[in-house]
């Protein structure tokens, strides 16, 4: 019977140390940082792969010689009220603290700590910390981005051109009124366009945007109008358009003038009746939608072609609003440049960079063919390239090559900017197509290959076109 019991009990602590050594394991594999602290003595105990990657220490530094208080610095207060929360309650929680690594980093971080006894009956506290950094950094991008669909406060600058354009925008937001956005590629139409819906009486619906150059051709019908089952080879199922997603609110037709010719008619009828049918339909759906379109193309010019109907012109050309290019609004530049600066820092987690006026000079001096996105771009590579707080001109890589970010004197420019230009426009009024009918090749009288060696050389991707 002893011997039974014997054999048992081994069994029993066989299995408790089994069981012992595999929560050992998941306890230094979990993604999370577990912590194991003796309050008493203000030290810690255990600490798992995960809290020495967190904090940046070797495993013996942190057991032999960190106590709490030094990862916790700042919060020895906070952190008093959560460790006796912890021990009156057996267990809570707190999204208050933060950990100091060793790279002297603040890390928000929420902490949820229980209550045991060790071996020696001795009170712990065992602790799983999560950090939030990178949510609270996640957080900020969704917090711009409302601010960005919903606000227009961020629409920088303070140039007479910019004021009158933000004068028209206040004058036609409160209307029903379609509106037609024209300017160059990279001048803000979409921001202008979110702008006139946050300030309209459909705030509260939503906004659909379509970008008709981004559409097949054979697809854009679809798109605007959506299709019944089986309308065509693939449409295994009904689908709604984007008129029917925009009931209530405001449609932003982002490059109308590539809608395609024969698909003119119907939008036109969607303007004139309000209302259409989806593609295999013939259920008529009424519509009570604000357009709003874009384009960086003369449709003038495309309706003296035959390219664009003159009639849905008229109808798109109620209240037209022109955006100025950056080159017309220079005084905006260091503005704008500072914005950007100070909203990356935030998406990064980096400070905030200020512009040496050497920096501010050669911003102002450059002819900006790719304008407001052209500097937000620029921008994003000076804040990754400097090392301290200051931007200056080497930072600034505006043109390509040694000579193309400073004018030459009398205002001659370089043959490198005139063909760098040229490229651009051609990707422009081609949305970055570069082969084929009407691709950017054809345009510039290049071969595609040789048009693609010359953007390489020049630092241009196809995106300069969209």
């Amino acid at each position: 019977m002893a011997e039974e019991l014997n054999t048992r009990l081994a069994e029993l602590e066989a299995r408790a140390q089994f069981y012992q050594t595999e929560y050992e394991y998941l306890c230094q594999k979990m993604p999370n940082a577990m912590f194991v602290v003796d309050p008493a003595r203000d030290r810690i105990v255990e600490a798992n792969d995960a809290a020495c990657r967190l904090l940046g220490y070797g495993r013996e530094q942190l057991l032999s010689s960190m106590t709490i208080s030094d990862i916790h610095p700042h919060e020895l207060e906070e952190l008093r009220e959560f460790a006796g929360e912890i021990m009156a309650k057996g267990a809570a929680a707190s999204d208050r603290l933060s950990c100091l690594s060793a790279a002297g980093r603040t890390i928000p971080v929420t902490i949820h700590g229980s209550v045991f006894e060790d071996q020696d009956g001795r009170q712990m506290l065992r602790t799983i910390v999560v950090d939030m950094g990178h949510r609270h950094a996640f957080e900020q991008v969704l917090e711009d981005e409302v601010r960005t669909t919903h606000d227009y406060d961020e629409i920088t600058g303070g140039s007479p051109a910019l004021r009158q354009v933000l004068d028209q925008v206040q004058r036609v937001a409160p209307t029903d009124s379609t509106v037609l956005i024209l300017g160059e590629t990279g001048t803000g139409k979409e921001l202008i366009c979110r702008a006139i819906h946050h300030d309209s009486m459909r705030s509260e619906k939503p906004l659909v945007k379509l970008n008709c150059a981004a559409i097949p051709s054979g697809l854009i019908e679809s798109e605007l109008f959506g299709h019944e089952k089986g309308a065509f080879t693939g449409a295994i199922q009904q689908k709604r358009g984007r008129f029917e997603l925009a009931h209530g609110g405001t449609i932003f037709l982002d490059e109308i003038g590539d809608i395609p010719l024969e698909t003119q008619p119907k939008l036109l009828r969607l303007l004139q009746e309000r209302e259409f049918e989806r593609v295999g339909g013939s259920t008529t759906i009424q519509s009570d939608v604000r357009v709003i379109a874009a384009t960086h193309r003369n449709l003038e010019q495309m309706v003296a072609d035959g390219s664009f109907r003159q009639d849905l012109f008229y109808r798109l050309n109620v209240f037209p609003l022109t955006l100025p290019p950056l080159r017309e609004r220079r005084e905006d530049i260091p503005l704008l440049a500072q914005y950007f600066s100070q909203r990356m820092g935030q998406r990064q987690g980096l400070p905030a960079l200020e512009f040496s006026s050497d920096a501010v000079e050669r911003l102002l001096g450059y002819h900006w063919p790719g304008n407001i996105r052209e500097l937000e771009n620029i921008v994003e590579r000076a804040v990754i390239l400097c090392d301290g707080g200051m931007i200056d001109t080497p930072h600034i890589s505006v043109g390509h090559g040694p000579a193309t970010g400073d004018p030459l004197p009398g205002g001659v420019r370089t043959l490198q900017q005139v063909e760098q230009d040229a490229i651009i426009v051609a990707l422009q009024a081609s949305s970055g197509k570069i082969s084929g009918p009407g691709g950017a090749a054809e345009m510039l009288g290049l071969k595609p290959s040789t048009l693609e060696s010359r953007m390489k050389k020049l630092g241009i991707d196809r995106t300069a076109g969209s």
